[in-house]
């Protein structure tokens, strides 16, 4: 059974009347456009530059325009500049050459099944924006955004935006009033949803994806369901409580990594500290022992050098007489070197010896500096790890609340209807 995805829609009304916040903060279909599209867009009327060039997260973008359009609508600037120009009628009350109330554009913005294709995502956004330019005569311009660091890492989305004017071929021309109607705009916006669930659908039908996920644009009632729709918290809301996660996940961030890195520094301390005071004594124990034995070894040659010293006396007075004494003393000679060639030898041995273990200690001690080193990397990796699941579990506290407040809403309507005409509402 294939997964049903929830249409996510959102349709507004760029104007220098309110801001992105709910306030009477003026906005400019330039500086839109120019966030949007991550471009640079000089407004003409506001004397301002709005540089997005480094903002991140832009897969697409086009504009679409209908067929009669002139050319300079092809390009951004120039086309939603126009845009802001020919709102500048005189408003009386203000007395002032522009219109402080105007709608300069409107956007459409709506998510992409994840299971879509970049090219699919393109294609689907740019027969959505066709749509709206062949039936009601206006300009598109749309850009396709990438997931953001915070959130869903699934949310591809679109913004779409179109004039608030048709283009003709003389420029920008009458207003879309449909737009604005309180009969026909609600309408419009139902219909705009379920062409945008059919042109998705079909590009998942295309991409042989039909069976694994199916968009859907109707409402719960509309499909005699009882699940109770999410509310739309809005950028304030959902901005407030992430701002307020990343507070505190920042606040326990600092707070443990100092922590981590205090006890890291006096691991660190603590086997330096312990490595040079053993080693300072083992270096003192192998030179008194490096001492003691070559002092061995020549105290030995000595004794060996003194037992076979020359003869003296009769025996001596014997071997001149026999002539034996020069080889008696030769052979000696011979002895005598051979036992020095020997106790060098030994004493070299020694101390190869002696700085073997010299060696091997203090890569003992780098081994387990190492080791200390791996363990704190291991720490680290932990922390990192500890880090991303934090901001996990805020993404799923944030999901969380959004349900209970749905099972909120769905507990005030089941109690609502369990009251009669005459209870008592009152605590």
């Amino acid at each position: 059974m294939a997964r049903v995805i929830e249409l996510s829609t959102h349709l507004k009304a760029i104007g220098r009347g309110t801001g992105k916040d709910g306030t009477r903060t003026p906005r400019s279909a330039t500086a839109a456009a120019a966030y949007r599209a991550c471009c640079v867009i000089e407004c003409d009327r506001e004397g301002t530059i709005h540089d997005y060039s480094r903002k991140r997260g832009l897969e697409a973008s086009r504009i679409i325009l209908p067929a009669d359009a002139p050319a300079w609508a092809k390009e951004r600037a120039k086309l939603w500049n126009a845009v802001e120009q020919r709102e500048r009628n005189k408003d009386k009350r203000a007395k002032t050459t522009e219109k402080l109330n105007a709608k300069t554009a409107r956007e459409c913005m709506f998510s992409f099944p994840a299971e879509l294709t970049p090219a699919g995502r393109l294609k689907a956004a740019e027969a959505i924006a066709r749509h709206l330019v062949e039936t009601h005569g206006v300009a598109a311009d749309f850009s396709i955004h990438q997931p953001g660091k915070e959130g869903d890492n699934r949310n591809f989305h679109c913004h779409l935006m179109f004039t608030t004017r048709r283009m003709t071929a003389k420029g920008l021309g009458e207003k879309a009033r449909e737009w604005d109607d309180l009969k026909t705009g609600p309408a419009l916006t139902k219909q705009l949803r379920a062409f945008i669930a059919q042109t998705l659908n079909d590009e998942l039908k295309a991409e042989g994806k039909a069976d694994t996920v199916t968009v859907e644009h109707r409402s719960f009632k509309e499909r005699g369901g009882g699940q109770v729709a999410t509310k739309h918290w809005g950028p304030v809301k959902t901005h407030t409580l992430r701002k307020k996660q990343q507070r505190d996940r920042s606040a326990w961030q600092v707070k443990e990594r100092t922590a981590q890195t205090d006890r890291h520094a006096k691991d660190r301390a603590g086997l330096k500290v312990r490595q040079d005071f053993n080693l300072q004594a083992k270096l003192a124990d192998l030179a008194a022992r490096e001492k003691a034995g070559i002092a061995a070894i020549r105290d030995e040659l000595k004794a060996q050098q003194a037992a076979d010293a020359a003869p003296k006396g009769a025996s001596r007075l014997f071997q001149r007489v026999t002539g034996q004494a020069m080889r008696a003393d030769f052979e000696r000679e011979a002895r005598h070197a051979q036992r020095i060639e020997a106790a060098e030898r030994q004493i070299a041995e020694f101390k190869a010896a002696i700085q073997k273990e010299r060696s091997d200690y203090v890569a003992g001690q780098k081994r387990d500096a190492d080791a200390l080193a791996d363990r704190h990397g291991r720490d680290d990796r932990q922390f990192r790890q500890a880090v991303a699941a934090r901001h996990d579990f805020d993404r799923a506290a944030e999901r969380e609340a959004r349900r209970e407040e749905v099972r909120g809403h769905a507990r005030e309507r089941g109690a609502g209807r369990d009251r009669g005409p005459g209870d008592d509402l009152s605590p």
